[in-house]
C-alpha cells in the first residue's frame, strides 16, 4: 500500500527514524540529543537515525544554513523544526485577543518556515496555537484557523509542510485527537497542513490507535513515538506494534520521531529506542 499515505516528506523508500535535539532544554523537557546541534547530528548518524528534530528557542538567530551543512556532512536530514518555544519562552500564541501577539506569532512562523525551506524540512505548529481558557472556543478557534490560513500560504509559496500537533487535553484545550485535527485542516482549506500524531498523546485521547491513524489517512504527515510515560519505546506497556500495523496498513512513509524523556539519559535514551524500534519495525537505512 505504499504510497497511499506518503508522509510530508517522503522520499519513496519507507519510513525513516529521527531523534529530537536542541541545544539547550529544561531537565525533563522531551528532548533527547543536547547542546551542539552539528555534534547532535553526528551522533545521530553514528547511532543509525536518518533525521533529527530541532526544537529551536530563537528563531529570530537561528543559523538555518549552518545547521544544513552539519546534516549534509552528518549523512542525517531535519525531519522537522519544532516552534512551540515560540510560546513556552516569548509568551506568543495564534488566539491571543491582542492582535499585536498574533501578529508576532505570524512573523516567528514566517520565519521558521523559511528555515525549513532551507532545510527541506517542515514545521511543528502545537503550543504556539495558544489555549481557549474561558474564552469563546468556537471564535478562539476561528482566530487559530485564520492565523494558521496566512502560514499555511507561506508554507506552499516556500514548499514547506505544517504538522498540526493533535496534542492532549491536559497540555492545551483544543485539537486534542487524530479526528479533530483533520476536521480543522479540511474545513478551513488548508493546503499545506497534514496531520501530526504523537502516541504519548494518543494514549491519552484516543480509543484506538490504529483508528486514529486510520483516520488521518493521506492527512498523516509525521509522527511522534514514545511510551505511555513518556519513557524510550520498549521500557512500558505501550502497543507499538499497533501503531506501526497501522502505519503500514495506509502506507505511511514519512518520519517517525524518538520525542521521549532524556532517561536514564539523552543519549541512552536515544540508542534503546533505536534498538528497540528498528529490531521490530522496518525502516530506512
Amino acid at each position: 500500500m505504499s504510497g497511499n499515505c506518503p508522509g510530508a516528506l517522503a522520499d519513496g523508500s519507507g519510513m525513516r527514524l529521527a531523534v529530537t535535539a536542541a541545544e539547550n532544554a529544561a531537565p525533563l523537557a522531551p528532548i533527547l540529543l543536547r547542546g551542539d546541534l552539528a555534534a547532535a547530528a553526528d551522533a545521530a548518524g553514528k547511532i543509525g537515525y536518518r533525521g533529527i528534530e530541532i526544537h529551536v528557542p530563537d528563531i529570530w538567530s537561528f543559523d538555518a544554513g549552518g545547521l544544513a551543512a552539519a546534516c549534509s556532512a552528518s549523512g542525517v536530514r531535519v525531519s522537522a523544526l519544532v516552534s512551540g518555544q515560540l510560546n513556552v519562552r516569548l509568551g506568543l500564541s495564534l488566539s491571543d485577543d491582542d492582535p499585536g501577539i498574533v501578529e508576532r506569532a505570524l512573523e516567528g512562523l514566517g520565519l521558521f518556515v523559511e528555515a525549513a525551506a532551507a532545510l527541506k524540512s517542515g514545521v511543528v505548529i502545537g503550543w504556539v496555537r495558544g489555549r481557549i481558557g474561558d474564552r469563546d472556543g468556537r471564535a478562539v478557534l476561528a482566530r487559530q484557523a485564520e492565523a494558521i490560513r496566512r502560514i499555511d500560504v507561506k508554507a506552499g509559496d516556500c514548499g514547506v509542510p505544517l504538522y498540526i500537533e493533535a496534542i492532549n487535553r491536559y497540555e492545551i484545550d483544543s485539537l486534542n485527537t487524530a479526528a479533530e485535527a483533520v476536521n480543522f485542516i479540511r474545513e478551513n482549506g488548508l493546503k499545506n497542513s497534514y496531520v501530526h500524531l504523537d502516541t504519548f498523546h494518543m494514549n491519552i485521547d484516543e480509543y484506538s490507535f490504529a483508528k486514529a491513524i486510520r483516520q488521518c489517512g493521506p492527512l498523516l504527515g509525521y509522527v511522534h513515538v514514545a511510551e505511555n510515560t513518556r519513557h524510550y519505546p520498549g521500557h512500558d506497556r505501550l502497543d507499538f506494534q499497533e501503531v506501526f500495523a497501522g502505519l503500514e496498513r495506509i502506507g505511511y512513509g514519512g518520519f517517525v520521531t524518538v520525542e521521549c524523556l532524556p532517561l536514564p539519559d539523552g543519549m541512552e535514551a536515544a540508542r534503546r529506542a533505536f534498538e528497540y524500534l528498528s529490531r521490530r519495525f522496518v525502516f530506512q537505512t
